[in-house]
């Protein structure tokens, strides 16, 4: 190719490729929101399309289900914290009140949690869709702060009996008990105050930061 011979035009299938991409990241952005705000049975794909401007059938293009979206949207949940917790932890946030905020988080957004909670155990059935995606995102869990865990003990903010490699595993399983006793009793469970109860008995001191997260809401009631 001489200097003169013009530089070719993207391929055709990059341009839409790029599009479908950016198409996909806006439709499960305007599920997160739409999940949260009108839960799994209150939302429906057609309002989620018209939403974003686009029809069914172009969202079922890049999403088979209701139910596969779904999973997508949990996923980017998950995505979305722990962008969060990088953040927080870069602007030097104590590892402890990252911790925190998630939970505080959870109680603020009621719809999603309760989505979590049905799924999760939905998906211990080893045919369900998304049964693969939990299994590796509790293996994930288990030991993604394992070191920072040791930190803490290290520093005397945690009490020198804790065990690193198995405290995470036990802080998941807290997290995830409150959030299902929150949800089916939230006028005598305050999970936020349990939580910190909880870190307390771990021997950790109050919180450091002042947190950026909305304050609680309690779950919707059934009707």
């Amino acid at each position: 190719m001489t200097a003169e011979t013009p530089a070719p035009p993207a391929r055709t299938e990059d341009r839409r490729h790029l599009r479908g991409a950016e198409r996909r990241r806006e439709i499960l952005a305007t599920a997160v929101d739409a999940f949260a705000e009108s839960g799994f049975r209150g939302s429906t794909l057609r309002d989620i399309a018209q939403r974003i401007g686009i029809s069914e059938a172009g969202l079922l293009h890049h999403f088979r289900s209701k139910a596969d979206l779904l999973t997508a949207t949990l996923v980017e949940r998950d995505r979305r914290d722990e962008e969060r917790r990088r953040l927080s932890e870069a602007e030097g946030a104590p590892f402890l009140d990252t911790v925190r905020d998630q939970v505080a988080r959870n109680a603020a957004t009621p719809e999603l949690v309760g989505l979590h909670v049905v799924v999760s155990a939905e998906a211990t059935d080893l045919s369900h869709p998304a049964h693969d995606i939990f299994r590796d995102r509790y293996r994930r869990l288990r030991h993604q702060d394992t070191e920072n865990f040791r930190a803490e003990v290290a520093a005397s903010r945690l009490r020198p009996d804790v065990d690193p490699e198995r405290i995470g595993q036990l802080v998941s399983a807290v997290m995830d008990g409150l959030q299902l006793q929150w949800l089916l009793d939230p006028d005598d469970v305050d999970m936020v105050d349990l939580f910190e109860h909880f870190l307390q008995i771990l021997g950790a001191p109050p919180r450091e930061s002042a947190g950026d997260v909305a304050p609680p809401s309690p779950p919707p009631q059934e009707t």
